[in-house]
């Protein structure tokens, strides 16, 4: 496979969706190396839907293609029977929301908004 000089995943999912055989190939590959770690997490927990979210995932079936070839195929069918494999609707930004949660989530907690009213009290 010919080495293609990337700079970012932006670029590399340019490739994809201009229908790179090279990238699609690699973003199948890397698809199946995460659906072999999830394919153990669903049959442990069996969850009914499984969010991939990112950049990547907005590749044309390529990353997706990959997780679900996997996890369908080794996980436990019992699990898999209502389990669907969807891209996040958070696109590019789901490191920015979950940010922004935790912060959220910090600045709202019991201890902090007690140590808050606390100063107002004194």
């Amino acid at each position: 496979m010919p080495c293609i000089d990337l700079h970012d995943s932006r670029e590399l999912l340019a490739l994809a969706r201009a229908g790179n055989p090279e990238t699609l190939a690699a973003l199948r590959q890397a698809g199946r190396e995460i659906g072999s770690v999830l394919a153990s997490i669903v049959s442990m927990l069996n969850p009914s839907v499984i969010a991939i979210g990112g950049l990547l995932a907005q590749s044309p079936e390529g990353l997706l293609a990959g997780i679900r070839e996997v996890v369908y195929g080794r996980s436990l069918p019992l699990a898999t029977g209502e389990l669907q494999i969807v891209t996040a609707r958070t696109g590019g930004h789901a490191g920015v929301i979950g940010a922004a949660t935790m912060v959220i989530q910090h600045v709202l907690s019991a201890d902090e908004v007690e140590r808050h009213l606390a100063t107002l009290a004194s």
